[in-house]
């Protein structure tokens, strides 16, 4: 620790890489809150030189302490920065912000709500608004989490009515219906549109757990009454939100970029392979509890996706659970010599998937097991030369967004197969 402009400048060592929120107090009052994707390079900006902004220099006298709260991606810490900002009104956040506005997210008060953002959500006067959601620091980050949102539960941005269906709902971006001149809507229709605005509220008002937990009812409730298209929908949802905020890095980066050589070269030291994982296989089943079970292989060549070695399964035996499936979709894999063998194989799952894949591979090939515990934030992985599971914030950001990214592309492309084999079912 050394002494800094009034403060005591924490160890370096002793603050994460991860995104998160952090806090500059006085005798434990709050000055000011702010997030940040890299929170030891942030908190470190404030230290490195004199700042330039006089009321960060008067802030830093102030401050006698400054402490962190690690989040797992850059829009929760956008979302719970708002929160805390809503709920503690630091005297900083409101001095540093008075030649500039903060940003709110608004919803019209129509029969099919629209989402806009804006500075003054009181002083709108041509347009009606039912709620403003914020205060947010961040417009960038800020569209980003919309667009990514939008993606997930669909909404119109159409500022006129039209005969026919609009671009954006062909790209899955709009429902269709709420923009047609035509009033022959359903009610069921109505409410789905409505559904989709209040988780969006919800989850930017830091409730996404419990969105995600009415999706996961809704899902089991519409497989027992074999309502297979609905169900399939809200777990593409349920699972689609919960990558939106695993991934530490997708407000940076909303399409990953591909790993490059030192990655791998740090996964290969991290996890200690004898090999340099030049090809990785990943693997995932989608099922809706049990029925018409799928799976499939993607592949990473060198940290890229490799779509032209992408494999598909359908799952012809009834074996017991998700363990069962992938054993049988690695065991026909590797009945395939022609098919070049992977240098790590990465699974979707605990102690007992990797025990299943290990049956069924060589010893010589390395494997993970990743295993998601959102609720402890334990997430972690089992990894075959290793006796002792791994937790994933204890690898580089590097690393655990290349484990993630082909995770959710073997689970973006399992599920997407499920979609289209059994459309044809659905239909009936």
């Amino acid at each position: 620790m050394i002494i800094c402009q009034g403060m005591i400048k924490p160890s370096l060592k002793s603050i994460p890489n991860s995104s998160g929120v952090y806090f500059f107090r006085s005798n434990r009052n709050i000055l000011y809150i702010g997030k940040a994707a890299n929170l030891r390079n942030r908190i470190r900006s404030y230290f490195d030189s004199r700042p330039k902004d006089s009321r960060i220099f008067k802030m830093l006298e102030l401050a006698d302490t400054v402490r962190w709260q690690e989040t797992f991606s850059e829009i929760e810490a956008l979302i719970l920065e708002s929160q805390l900002i809503k709920k503690n009104r630091p005297q900083f956040n409101i001095m540093l912000r008075d030649d500039k506005q903060y940003f709110f997210i608004a919803f019209t008060k129509e029969k099919f709500p629209r989402i806009f953002l804006t500075h003054q959500p009181t002083k709108q006067i041509k347009i009606k608004i039912s709620q403003a959601i914020g205060p947010f620091t961040d417009g960038t980050a800020l569209r980003t989490a919309l667009k990514l949102l939008r993606r997930i539960f669909p909404y119109c941005t159409c500022k006129q009515t039209h005969n026919n269906y609009c671009l954006n709902y062909h790209i899955g971006k709009c429902l269709g219906f709420c923009c047609l001149k035509s009033s022959d809507i359903l009610r069921e229709q109505s409410n789905a549109y409505l559904k989709n605005i209040q988780a969006i509220k919800d989850v930017l008002n830091g409730k996404r757990i419990s969105v995600i937990k009415n999706l996961e009812r809704e899902m089991t409730s519409m497989a027992q009454h074999n309502n297979f298209e609905r169900a399939i929908k809200l777990r593409g949802q349920t699972e689609n939100l919960k990558q939106v905020f695993e991934n530490a890095q997708i407000i940076l980066e909303l399409k990953s970029k591909s790993a490059g050589p030192e990655a791998l070269e740090q996964l290969k030291k991290s996890l200690k392979l004898l090999t340099f994982p030049a090809r990785i296989e990943g693997y995932d089943v989608s099922n809706i509890q049990g029925q018409f079970a799928t799976g499939a292989m993607v592949v990473f060549t060198n940290g890229q996706p490799d779509k032209n070695e992408y494999r598909k399964f359908k799952i012809y035996t009834n074996p017991a659970g998700d363990t069962g499936m992938l054993q049988e979709i690695l065991s026909r894999r590797f009945r395939h010599p022609e098919w070049q063998f992977p240098d790590l194989v990465l699974i979707d799952g605990g102690k007992g998937q990797l025990n299943a894949a290990r049956s069924v591979i060589s010893s010589k090939t390395p494997i993970i097991a990743l295993t998601k515990n959102e609720k402890h934030r334990g997430d972690h992985i089992f990894v075959s030369t290793q006796k002792a599971a791994m937790p994933l914030e204890k690898l580089s950001p590097t690393i655990r967004n290349l484990i993630l990214q082909i995770d959710s592309e073997a689970h973006r492309f399992a599920i997407g197969y499920y979609r289209k084999l059994h459309k044809n079912i659905y239909k009936k």
